[in-house]
């Protein structure tokens, strides 16, 4: 499978099939001065931001060896249901929609006529470990996409770093800042080593809560790479939203 992420939904296509793991340096003894994980993971909650709904608008970059592009998006989010977004090139030409819920991912775009609409079988063939909506949203919030466990803790380096296997083939890390309990990085790697790793350079307040500013992902796959930047420009909590989705007629239906 060739990376070619030509849209936005492509873009969200590798972001649920790929994974990776970011190596991560780590001290053979925890440090004396590092918390317990459970009052860690409970800084951590307590970190979150807690919403209902969230919207705005981001800008996504995307760079390989040979192509690189930036899309304009509106996004919705209401917690635990629903990820809608709609992507314009340079702001203006719609080129794509995507609208994910817990049990369906579809997508359509615009430039080549095609769309998608299918369930998270085709992720979880690929990866051979299952992969939810839960996964996708909470890398674009900013909270872990796997429940962290506590006898995976180590301490290093200002951090705290959450190493785990998921079904013994696909290695996940977490890294948490210990003085603003956030999500520094997370990152797998599978078995055949492709990688996904994720990193929150900026957090901004919103009404007292924080949200990622700034994220940005590395894709590995082979020797190609594939670089995305989000940047959310607004964030706004609670509103009433809705999700207006239908996939044209006389579309082509994307295999992959």
């Amino acid at each position: 499978m060739k990376i070619r992420l030509k849209t936005l939904g492509v873009i969200l296509g590798v972001l649920m099939i790929l994974s990776g793991c970011k190596s991560t340096k780590t001290g053979a003894n925890a440090d004396t001065k590092a918390k317990s994980a459970r009052i860690v993971l409970k800084n951590l909650e307590n970190s979150l931001a807690d919403f209902n709904t969230v919207s705005g608008k981001m800008k996504a970059g995307y760079k390989s060896e040979d192509d690189s592009q930036s899309i304009n998006i509106t996004y919705r989010i209401e917690k635990d249901k629903a990820i809608w977004m709609s992507a314009k090139v340079m702001g203006l030409l719609p080129v794509a929609k995507v609208y994910i819920t817990p049990d369906r991912f579809q997508y359509y775009e615009k430039i080549n006529r095609t769309y998608f609409d299918g369930d998270y079988a085709m992720a979880e063939e690929f990866l051979g470990v299952k992969v939810d909506f839960e996964n996708l949203q909470n890398l674009l919030i900013g909270q872990p996409m796997y429940a962290l466990k506590k006898n995976g803790m180590l301490y290093d380096n200002n951090t705290y770093v959450f190493l785990q296997n998921i079904k013994s083939i696909l290695a996940y890390s977490a890294i948490i800042d210990e003085k603003q309990f956030q999500v520094k990085s997370q990152s797998l790697r599978n078995q055949n080593n492709e990688s996904l790793t994720i990193e929150y350079d900026r957090y901004q307040s919103v009404d007292r809560q924080k949200f990622p500013s700034s994220i940005k992902l590395t894709a590995k796959k082979d020797n190609e790479v594939v670089l995305i930047d989000i940047e959310y420009r607004s964030v706004v909590f609670n509103e009433e939203l809705d999700f207006p989705f239908s996939i044209p007629d006389n579309y082509e239906l994307l295999g992959f």
